[in-house]
């Protein structure tokens, strides 16, 4: 089986990455029984130092780009029905660029969306010690590409907070009048520059149900893993969320009609397979799941501090006779 690694799943869909997500529709697309995802937080193990990556047998390949074109290249021998089209490359580089801009801008550069979504969100699937530093350096190297998009900056939604104080609330200066109005205007130099990108897609799709007519190709694959990332999750400051489902029906519409296709039924993951190997062996030879084994220690563990603790509690006490 092909091992396709991306980053975990998140609000409903199976993985919270642009990128990962596309490539996911994009397999299931060609043939959906051919892979078994591997849900992964170590970017290091791709040689190219991000996910996705693709694994199967001795080959790792890594970007998406050469996923793609090895897919392509061994379209034969895994049975695949993989349909080329050169002329949605540019488009395919436009997408991935500027819808992904849109993405990361609202999963890590939104305080509200970072703080109260997106980083609760990925902070424990890394192990210890990882959690405590990797989310926020995983935060500071997007923040180049959105500093140079002119989306990393954006201050968020002020919300007032009411309190059980009953003080006479502060009078708003002219310094807050002013970064008030810088805040609205920044606002809105975020949306009309998404216009802009949602336009040209909007556009591109028309009435049609694909970009290529009757058949879904890559860039429907790339371009509805934008959209649903930008429509579903439930973001706390929903800056773009609101602008994608009330102005443009047709590419939600297209993103949910890739979903139904795609990824409405459940995805096989690689322990998941292991597990049902493992229970289809006979009981002699069944072994027990990892989750089950870690429980069991666990357990033990706990009963073992337990009894530790009783233990040095009666031996350390000094003991004082009662009639002293």
């Amino acid at each position: 089986m092909i091992e396709l690694h991306v980053w975990p799943a998140q609000w409903g869909l199976p993985s919270m990455d642009p990128t990962c997500l596309s490539l996911i529709i994009y397999m299931q697309l060609i043939q959906s029984s051919s892979f078994v995802l591997v849900e992964s937080v170590n970017p290091d193990l791709s040689p190219s130092g991000q996910l996705p990556f693709l694994k199967y047998g001795q080959d790792i390949i890594a970007p998406s780009a050469s996923i793609v074109s090895y897919l392509v290249d061994n379209a034969d021998n895994f049975k695949l029905n993989v349909t080329s089209s050169p002329q949605n490359t540019p488009w395919l580089i436009h997408a991935e660029s500027n819808l992904g801009d849109l993405v990361l801008h609202m999963l890590y550069s939104l305080h509200a969306n970072w703080n109260e979504l997106t980083h609760p969100s990925i902070v424990y699937k890394f192990p210890v010690p990882q959690r405590y530093y990797t989310p926020n350096r995983l935060r500071e190297s997007y923040k180049s590409r959105l500093e140079s998009a002119g989306l990393w900056s954006l201050p968020g939604i002020e919300q007032e907070k009411k309190g059980f104080s009953k003080r006479r609330p502060r009078k708003e200066s002219k310094v807050d009048r002013r970064d008030r109005f810088l805040k609205v205007f920044e606002r809105e130099k975020v949306l009309e520059k998404a216009r802009t990108v949602l336009d040209i897609y909007s556009r591109l799709l028309g009435t049609k149900n694909y970009f290529d007519g009757d058949q879904p190709s890559l860039l429907d694959a790339t371009v509805a893993a934008h959209i649903l990332l930008l429509s579903r999750p439930p973001f706390p400051d929903p800056l773009l969320q609101d602008l994608v489902n009330t102005s443009y029906p047709s590419l939600v519409s297209h993103a949910n009609r890739l979903y139904d296709q795609t990824l409405s039924a459940s995805i096989p993951t690689r322990k998941a397979a292991q597990n049902n190997f493992l229970q289809s062996l006979p009981p002699p030879f069944r072994v027990a799941e990892e989750s089950d084994v870690w429980e069991t220690r666990l357990r033990f563990a706990f009963i073992g501090l337990m009894l530790g603790g009783v233990a040095t509690y009666l031996f350390a006490t000094p003991y004082v006779h009662p009639t002293l």
